[in-house]
């Protein structure tokens, strides 16, 4: 659930058209087709992105575009980075300090390996109680923290998601972050997460 407006008008408009951008003339996989992809990455130190990402920003020729992410407590030591967005700019996947294979398997919606899955949620959220419910039914392993009474956990979820308190809120490693996916969308990227009792070492 998002209790704010859209914060996020640095992404309206910018997520189209501009100095260092390409937009790919494939079309959107039919999963994705409600969300729109954007690549973010520094060619002075990075390969252009895989064209499975429609919008691929270059911040060496888009400098401007590094301001935008520092917004969302991202820098240019986390590049490339992925974020997929709604139309509108809502945030829904963060995905930092990519490979170019990661990158074109998070463009595309799905999971990338991770040992570690953390659930920000509050005890009142359906949708947490419902994304809980579709990662017991995968037998995936997380641990839960509770938003309302933990104060940093809030305050990473305002900071990644461009200052939308959003819950139920999934940290996949250190890496990448969903805010409140669909379910269709939380079983694809559950695709790389150590089920109960295995560690992904």
């Amino acid at each position: 659930m998002d209790f704010s407006g859209n914060p996020n008008e640095h992404l309206r408009g910018s997520a189209r058209g501009g100095l260092g951008r390409r937009r790919s003339a494939l079309p959107r996989t039919d999963f994705m087709n409600h969300l729109d992809c954007h690549v973010y990455f520094d060619s002075t130190r990075h390969p252009v992105p895989p064209v499975a990402c429609g919008d691929r920003v270059d911040l060496s020729a888009d400098p401007d575009a590094g301001d935008r992410l520092l917004k969302l407590g991202i820098s240019r030591a986390d590049l490339p980075a992925v974020l997929l967005t709604e139309p509108g700019g809502k945030i829904r996947i963060v995905g930092v300090r990519l490979t170019s294979d990661e990158t074109a398997t998070l463009a595309t919606g799905s999971g990338l390996p991770a040992s570690r899955l953390l659930v920000y949620s509050s005890s009142w959220c359906g949708d947490c109680r419902r994304a809980k419910r579709v990662l017991e039914e995968a037998g995936a392993s997380f641990e839960e923290v509770d938003v309302d009474r933990d104060a940093q956990a809030e305050a990473m979820i305002l900071e990644k998601s461009g200052g939308r308190r959003v819950v139920p809120t999934l940290k996949f490693d250190d890496r990448v972050w969903a805010f409140n996916p669909d379910p269709p969308l939380l079983r694809r990227l559950l695709s790389g997460v150590a089920q109960r009792g295995e560690s992904l070492s």
